[in-house]
Formats: structure tokens, C-alpha cells, sequence
């Protein structure tokens, strides 16, 4: 494996590590030691969700006019503040719900940086020795980064299992410190030349511009709105019923832990049957087959499994995540302009994350006056009806990418 592709992994998986502690200790902290209702535990989720409406796109113009792996390494390291802040705070007292919204909220604003700027050097990381790349070796390199995005959250939701045994303070040092490391290897990858020529343009035409480049291609197009449907109804729902449904079966943060690792479990297992036999010829066609199959999950769920059948659908539920994700994520590298690529990659992650910080808020809102259960079952149905309509669409079933090196 190439020293910069190695590179590139390991700054992936260290940001992606901390993220696997947040995913814990941030509802946990919220649910458990703050003690906040469903409706609050939406609003908290959304704070870290809500910043990307408002920075991505500004995020992805910045990466396209700066070196991304300088923005990405400022981003992991703004994360680290965080963390360490929130620990600081923890010495004095225990923290309210203002708090947590407001370091929601700042992890949120620096994650919106990080994530276009750190999905861009996967270009970069895709080159052979004489500087060349191919839609195979992206599509290799893609499923490298899922795979060290996956295995990072695994292990950073390990440690967070042990929430009960070392508390929140110590998993927020090890995520400060992890991601001061990640930021290390990630600046490392920077280029002497600029990322692209500067342009005489303010940052709303810039924005405009990738906006126009991603409209004008149908695949993308259609994508991005699938996208932003997932984040709505699947991300939003995942991040509030979850910890609902685990503190309803009274086991405690190891039991929700569990389950997000099981999801995890999942991702990594499909990941790594990608890498070994390849994305195939029509990634479009897989993601709505990953549509169907997320349907069925949620309407599974919602009849109430027991607690170990739980365990199994959200380890389901993860693979058919990990191979959507990759599907799309390759899809938006393969078939971006080189130099509106940061733009496009924010507003592929504007569509998801902005869209699932209203689901979040929705979800919340529905899981306050209806039982968890039920905002599953919808969700499935309003999943079934997304894949009829994307089906008869046609444009994203009809991609088709080339398989030699």
C-alpha cells in the first residue's frame, strides 16, 4: 500500500474514531447524566446536525481554493478543542442542556469543515507511482476509506461501551487526543502547489457554481436528493429512536453501545466483502437495492424484536448503510468535475446531514407523542415509496462505470 494512501487511512480512521465516541457519549451524556426528555435529546442531535446547513457549502468552496488536507487537519484539530473543552467543564460540574447544545453545535461547525476537505484527498490517495489513477482504483480507494471510517467508529464505540466503568471523562481525552494525532497525519498529505487556481469570485458564486455543475448531471442530481431522503428519514431516525429504544429495553448505555457497535459490525462486514469483489459495473442499481432493503429493516424493527434480535437487525441495518454509502460516495468521485469536486462532495453531505438534522428534530417530535415503534414503521413505508419513485425515475439505475484498471 502506498505511504500516502497509508496516511490518508490512518488521519481517516482517527477522525473517524472519535466520531464513534461521540455517537455514544453525546446521547448518553444527554439521556443519562443530564437526564433530558426525547424532545430535548432531538434538539441536542441536532446541533451537531443543523451547522452543516449552514457551513458545508462554504466548507467545500474553501477546500476547492485551499489545499484540502490543510483545511482537514485544521478541522480535526478545532475538534479536539471540543472535546478537551467539554472535559474541562466536566471538572467543575455537570453539564445543562445549554451546554450541550452549544458544544453540539461547535462540533458540528468544524466537522462541516473537515468532511469535504477530508473526502477530497481521495484523489489524491488513488494515484499510482507515475501520478495516475483509474475509476477502478477510486472505487478501490473509496472503499479503503469506508472500511477505515468503519473500523475507526467500531473501536471508538468499544471504548465507549465502557461508559459506565470509566466515565465520560476519560472518553473525552482519548477522543481529544486521538484526533490531535489524525490531524498530524492529515496535514502531512498537503501539496506545495495550490489544490486549484485561485478564483476572482466571492464564496456565494462559488457555491453557485458547484450547485449548477451538480444539477446539470441527472446521476448527481437524483443522488443527491435520494440523499437527502436518507438523511431525513433514516439518519434522523437512527440518531433519536435508537437511544429511545435502548433505554426502553432498561439496559443501560452498554446494551446501547452494543447496538451501535452491532451497526458498525455490519458496516465493516460489508465493507470488506466490497473491497474484496468490487463495487460492480452499476453502483446506481445497488443503492436502490440498499433502499429496498433499509425498508424492509424498519418495518422489521418496528414490530418490537427482542432485545438480542435488536442487536441482529442493527447489524443488518450497518451493512446495508456501508454499501449504500460507498456506492454513493464513489459515484460523486467518479462523476465530479476535478475542480468543483469540494463543492460537490458538501453538497452531497448538505443533503444528508442537513437533511438529517430536521429528521432528527422530527423524529424527536414524533417519538415525544407516538411510540419509537411507530415512527419506525412509517419511516419504512416512506421508504417504500422512495424506491418506487426513484426506480421509475431511471437516472441513477442507469450509471455505469468501467471496471479496468
Amino acid at each position: 500500500m502506498p505511504a500516502r494512501l497509508q496516511k490518508f487511512l490512518l488521519g481517516y480512521s482517527g477522525t473517524s474514531l472519535a466520531t464513534g465516541l461521540q455517537v455514544i457519549l453525546l446521547p448518553w451524556i444527554a439521556v443519562a447524566v443530564v437526564g433530558l426528555p426525547a424532545l430535548h435529546l432531538g434538539w441536542v442531535q441536532a446541533s451537531v446536525l443543523l451547522p452543516n446547513l449552514v457551513f458545508l457549502l462554504f466548507a467545500g468552496a474553501l477546500a476547492d481554493r485551499r489545499d484540502s488536507a490543510a483545511v482537514a487537519a485544521l478541522a480535526a484539530l478545532g475538534l479536539a478543542v471540543c472535546h478537551g473543552g467539554l472535559l474541562l467543564y466536566f471538572s467543575y460540574r455537570i453539564p445543562n442542556l445549554l451546554l450541550l447544545l452549544l458544544y453540539g453545535a461547535c462540533l458540528g461547525i468544524c466537522t462541516a469543515f473537515l468532511q469535504p476537505a477530508r473526502d477530497n484527498l481521495v484523489q489524491r490517495s488513488a494515484r499510482d507511482r507515475q501520478g495516475l489513477t483509474s475509476e477502478s482504483r477510486v472505487q478501490k480507494t473509496v472503499t479503503w476509506m469506508m472500511l477505515a471510517q468503519y473500523g475507526g467508529q467500531a473501536i471508538g464505540m468499544l471504548l465507549a461501551s465502557r461508559f459506565d466503568q470509566w466515565g465520560p471523562q476519560l472518553l473525552l481525552g482519548i477522543q481529544a487526543a486521538v484526533l490531535l494525532v489524525a490531524s498530524v497525519f492529515l496535514f502531512t498529505l498537503r501539496e506545495k502547489s495550490p489544490a486549484a487556481p485561485a478564483e476572482d469570485k466571492l464564496p456565494h458564486a462559488l457555491i453557485l457554481d458547484g450547485l449548477s455543475q451538480a444539477w446539470r448531471r441527472p446521476e448527481l442530481r437524483e443522488l443527491i436528493a435520494l440523499l437527502a431522503f436518507n438523511g431525513f428519514v433514516h439518519i434522523g431516525i437512527f440518531l433519536v429512536v435508537l437511544p429511545l429504544l435502548a433505554a426502553d429495553y432498561g439496559r443501560g448505555a452498554s446494551y446501547y453501545a452494543t447496538l451501535q457497535l452491532a451497526f458498525v459490525t455490519g458496516t465493516v462486514a460489508a465493507t470488506a466483502t466490497m473491497l474484496r469483489r468490487g463495487q460492480g459495473r452499476q453502483p446506481g442499481r445497488g443503492i436502490l437495492m440498499c433502499l429496498l432493503y433499509s425498508a424492509a429493516l424498519m418495518v422489521a424493527i418496528s414490530f418490537g424484536p427482542t432485545p438480542f434480535g435488536l442487536i441482529l437487525l442493527c447489524a443488518c441495518w450497518g451493512a446495508v448503510a456501508a454499501a449504500s454509502a460507498a456506492l454513493g460516495r464513489a459515484i460523486v468521485q467518479l462523476f465530479a468535475p476535478a475542480e468543483f469536486r469540494s463543492r460537490i462532495i458538501s453538497i452531497y453531505q448538505l443533503a444528508l446531514f442537513g437533511s438529517a438534522a430536521l429528521g432528527a428534530l422530527a423524529a424527536g417530535v414524533l417519538s415525544e407523542y407516538a411510540a419509537p415503534l411507530t415512527t419506525l414503521l412509517w419511516a419504512g413505508i416512506l421508504s417504500l415509496v422512495a424506491f418506487v419513485l426513484v426506480a421509475w425515475s431511471g437516472a441513477l439505475r442507469g450509471v455505469e462505470v468501467s471496471e479496468g484498471e
